[in-house]
């Protein structure tokens, strides 16, 4: 719907009033609180005023296009929305006219219709707005086509007051309506084959005082109360009574008005309800009250209801809400109750009042309208008609744009268009009362105009720099200004402008924007650097570097500057201009965590991952351990031996074991001894010590004295093992912490290192009181006076003499420790454990039998295994000889790839002929000649061995009698020799053979 043009406003409108009351429509009063109107209002104007000049306003109704307007001549006039009365050539058009006021062409033939004699009570459009039905005091019913030449009319002789088209009129041949008047029938009138049917619905209860139709639906109201029929069924739907103390309808007329197809709201007097139509559900009720008994098709429940303080002159649907025209009672009533009586026409009625209310009477607002000639109207005088509008379009409590529903209030003589505040109206409001948030929020929320929106944020911006609200104002720079280069950058700041402001050595001339300008020149640039633009628009990238330097020399804004160097791209700035401007102005004071992390990472960028690395670590940085091992920089660990311990022991502990060599045992502990209360140090020793200790046992044997403390406070489990394997401990340091921390196992340990073995017995029985400690203890002294002293001890105590006497086999002689122990001494479970030891005896000496025979088994398996071995002559061959004895004969072959360390033996054993031949005493070591050596440690030439015995009758056959040769008893060699025909190798100097 298009909205109302201000220049069909209340100027010019009507001269009957004075101009003070014209300019007065808002409703608002001076004084009253503020609270934001709903409605905004204006008279109605065009052809309205020239109409009622002569003639008074009896009834409307609105169609989706158009108004018509009854009056007391008879008369129906058809407006535009805005009072203009409608084209004659723009109505012929039909369906496809556009007539919005801004649309149609104006001559000077107009529609209405002098159709009555008498005042027009009612009106009826159908749902397209092609007929147009009327009422009259004269008994006439008149129905005309706006578009065509139909026109249909219907007399009575008594007064109708009520009508109502079939939605459907102009869609079905059956030209369906209902009337009804003073002669207290409703009529159903259908037009059949011959003519018009007649069907009264209702009769007997009084006039009928008003109807309406929606769907198939039929509501009136008469003296009794309020009935609705069903035409699908055919049949009465429901029956609602009349408010008890209600003005007669005579004097105060009900209204009814369908907000849906199945939501009727009736106002009546003082009373509002409304009545929900629904398919019958048994057993159902609805909050407090019960529903209707019905006929089957439907059920009605009462889903509201409540009481007024005044007369309802005329109600309408208001979204979720009610928009109710109601008529304040004059002071004379005094505190009378509302009756019948209807107030008088005398000059001193107040104005009439629209009230916005929820379904709860919860009042919203409240608009007061300054209406002609109201002090002589009573309630009757007016009505209130509302445009049909769609409830989709209402949603948190708004319409859509355009298709706000139009409300008009119609008194005699004037006419007032009330209409839904949209959203340019609500932000206006909240800007004249200062409300700068809440109007930018509106605008965002609602996607109003551009220009709207620039409007208001820089209005807002304006108050919060004035308020001095910079962080405020800084943060909604990206939203006013939503991202436009043109926004951003409207002017040039000069040379030099930027250094002035915050006296740094940085020069620049860079193209910045309006607002960037106000922050600088209240010294609130910093403020505004996290809001910067770096894409759309970008600015300069030395205004960018000039951020971040006012931002890192200002520690209130490191966490802003740490901030900007993670999110800002890289390519908008040079870090090193950046750094370059820093570093010398740098001090300790300065430097907070935000500031560190954010220096790491522009070294980082540039390259220096000593310098980063160094931040890191201060800042324990959990990723520090990786960003050592993916740059090498082991080398610069030698200064953060404490905070890496600090981040994470194990790792840290793990790293310095590794690079030992670059950091030295004596670094580590010197840096963490000078820790002090800045961490848990001496756990931190304890950790790398511990592992060093693993890792080699003497690197860190200068901190042993030290150790042996840290094990005795944080894992005594492992301080007996560290005593047992380390030798570089001081014994009395380490028995005087053993002794404060009442270890007594270590403590026997270190007195027995001492040589103080009869003390350590008695920490071990006497206060330890583990006798198999102290046998342990004992067996490891190897010292007899060791065992003299752990018998006398024991024997001073019945238990440990028992416990001895359990732990006697294979160590102790049973009979001495019988002997010594004093007479009538009483030792428990003594039976027992003298049987035991008997025993253990037993199963010892049998157990050394066993091993004994399984000893000397093995001995003369070994020696006969050794003999055999013996024998064995060792064939020293030369690899010509091997390769061509190969060729000739695979036997000889196969026999040597079974003994091949017989071919590749070297002669290292000193033979008794000092390394030379026993024939002819030339050294063995002769080249082309092949040794053979027998265990008797005699060695021969091969040739030299062949020319001296007959056995060999050539050299070929010698080699296949040596590689033949395997291991035999005396029995199989002999068994070897017979079947093979080839006699064993002897040593000629000695009876030793080698087969």
């Amino acid at each position: 719907m298009a909205a109302i043009p201000p220049e069909n406003g209340v100027d010019g409108d009507d001269e009957r009033e004075d101009e003070e009351e014209d300019d007065d429509l808002s409703g608002d009063e001076d004084g009253e609180e503020e609270d934001e109107p709903k409605l905004k209002y204006q008279r109605m104007g065009g052809s309205l005023p020239s109409l009622l000049t002569t003639d008074s306003a009896t009834c409307v109704a609105v169609s989706e296009r158009m108004i018509a307007l009854g009056t007391h001549g008879g008369i129906v006039h058809i407006l535009d929305f805005l009072g203009n009365q409608l084209l004659l050539e723009a109505l012929e058009l039909g369906d496809a006219a556009d007539l919005r006021p801004c649309c149609l062409h104006f001559t000077c033939h107009v529609k209405e219709f002098p159709v009555h004699n008498a005042a027009v009570n009612s009106l009826s459009f159908d749902i397209d707005g092609e007929f147009i039905g009327s009422c009259s005091d004269d008994g006439s019913i008149v129905i005309s086509s706006l578009f065509t030449d139909e026109k249909r009319k219907f007399e009575y002789h008594r007064p109708m007051k009520a009508i109502a088209l079939d939605p459907d009129y102009a869609k079905k041949s059956s030209r369906r309506f209902v009337a009804g008047g003073l002669a207290g029938q409703l009529i159903f009138y259908t037009k059949k084959w011959l003519g018009y049917q007649e069907q009264v619905l209702h009769s007997g209860e009084g006039p009928i005082h008003a109807v309406t139709w929606r769907t198939s639906l039929i509501a009136w109201a008469n003296d009794a109360g309020i009935k609705v029929y069903d035409t699908a069924d055919d049949q009465r739907v429901t029956y609602i009574e009349r408010p008890r103390g209600s003005p007669h309808p005579e004097l105060l007329l009900p209204h009814l008005v369908w907000q849906e197809d199945s939501l009727l709201i009736i106002g009546w007097g003082t009373s509002v309800k409304i009545a929900s139509i629904r398919a019958n559900i048994y057993g159902g009720v609805n909050g407090s009250y019960k529903p209707i008994p019905i006929s089957n098709g439907c059920q009605v429940d009462i889903v509201a209801s409540f009481q007024t303080n005044y007369y309802i002159s005329g109600i309408a649907p208001f979204g979720d809400s009610l928009a109710i025209l109601a008529y304040i009672r004059g002071e004379e009533d005094g505190e009378k109750d509302f009756s019948s009586t209807a107030p008088s026409r005398q000059g001193n009625a107040q104005r009439p009042e629209v009230h916005i209310v929820t379904w709860t009477n919860d009042e919203l607002a409240t608009d007061a309208l300054p209406v002609h000639g109201f002090e002589h109207y009573k309630a009757k005088d007016y009505c209130l008609s509302h445009t049909p509008f769609s409830g989709s379009s209402y949603v948190n409590g708004r319409w859509a744009a355009g298709d706000e529903p139009l409300y008009y209030v119609v008194s005699p003589k004037d006419i007032v268009i009330a209409k839904p505040r949209d959203v340019e109206d609500h932000v206006n409001w909240l800007l004249e009362r200062g409300q700068y948030d809440k109007a930018l929020v509106e605008v965002e929320a609602t996607q109003g105009r551009k220009e709207l929106y620039e409007e208001v944020g820089s209005r807002y911006l304006d108050h919060l720099l004035a308020e001095k609200k910079y962080d405020e104002a800084a943060s909604l720079c990206p939203k006013i200004l939503c991202g436009s280069a043109s926004a951003w950058e409207r002017c040039t700041f000069t040379r030099y402008c930027i250094v002035f402001v915050f006296s740094f050595s940085y020069r620049a001339v860079v193209s910045a924007c309006r607002w960037m300008i106000r922050f600088a020149q209240l010294r609130q640039l910093p403020v505004l650097v996290p809001y910067m633009p770096t894409g759309n628009p970008k600015l300069s990238d030395t205004l960018y570097e000039l951020a971040l330097v006012s931002l890192a020399m200002n520690p209130a804004y490191h966490k802003e500057f740490l901030s900007a160097v993670k999110s800002w791209p890289r390519s908008i700035y040079s870090v090193l201009p950046v750094l370059s401007e820093i570093e010398p102005q740098l001090r300790a004071s300065m430097m907070t965590d935000s500031l560190k992390e954010a220096l790491a990472e522009l070294y980082v960028r540039t390259g220096q991952h000593e310098k980063a690395f160094s931040l890191y670590a201060d800042l324990l940085n959990p990723e520090v351990f990786d960003f050592i091992e993916k740059h090498n920089l082991h080398d610069s660990i030698r200064e953060k031996v404490v905070q890496l311990m600090m981040l994470d022991s194990k790792r840290a502990t793990t790293l310095l074991i590794q690079q030992r060599d670059l950091i030295t045992p004596s670094d580590v502990v010197s840096q963490l001894l000078a820790a002090g209360n800045t961490c848990d140090f001496r756990y931190f020793l304890y950790l790398y010590l511990h592992s060093l200790f693993e890792v080699n046992p003497h690197a860190g044997k200068d901190f042993h004295d030290m150790q042996v403390e840290l094990y005795a406070d944080y894992d005594p489990k492992m301080l007996h093992p560290f005593l047992r394997s380390s030798q570089h401990y001081t014994l009395e340091k380490a028995h005087e912490i053993c002794v404060r921390k009442g270890f007594l196992k270590e403590q026997a340990f270190i007195l027995g290192r001492m040589g103080n073995s009869k003390q350590a017995l008695a920490v071990i029985i006497n206060q330890l009181g583990d006798m198999e400690e102290a046998l342990e203890f004992a067996g490891m002294q190897n010292d007899d006076e060791v065992w003299e002293e752990l018998i006398k001890q024991s024997t001073q105590r019945p238990e440990m003499v028992g416990m001895l006497l359990e732990h006697t086999v294979g160590n102790l002689d049973p009979l001495h420790i019988v002997n010594v122990v004093p007479d009538g001494l009483e030792i428990p479970r003594l039976r027992d454990r003298l049987v035991k030891i008997v025993t253990d005896y037993r199963t010892e000496t049998s157990l050394r039998h066993g091993c004994n025979d399984i000893l000397k088994a093995d001995i003369v398996n070994l020696l006969i295994k050794y003999y055999k071995e013996a024998r064995h002559a060792v064939y020293l061959g030369n690899e010509e000889d091997e390769a061509r004895a190969k060729r000739n004969d695979n036997r000889t072959a196969e026999s040597l790839a079974r003994a091949p360390s017989l071919r590749h033996m070297d002669l290292k054993s000193k033979t008794r002929a000092g390394g030379r031949c026993c024939m002819c005493f030339d050294p063995l070591t002769i080249q082309n000649v092949s040794v053979v050596v027998f265990f008797c440690c005699h060695a021969y030439h091969l040739t030299c061995y062949m020319d001296s015995s007959n056995t060999f009758n050539d050299g070929k056959k010698a080699r296949n009698s040596f590689s033949e040769y395997e291991e035999y008893d005396d029995e199989e060699e002999n068994d070897n020799e017979s079947q093979s025909g080839v006699p064993r190798m002897r040593c000629i100097l000695c009876t030793n053979a080698g087969g």
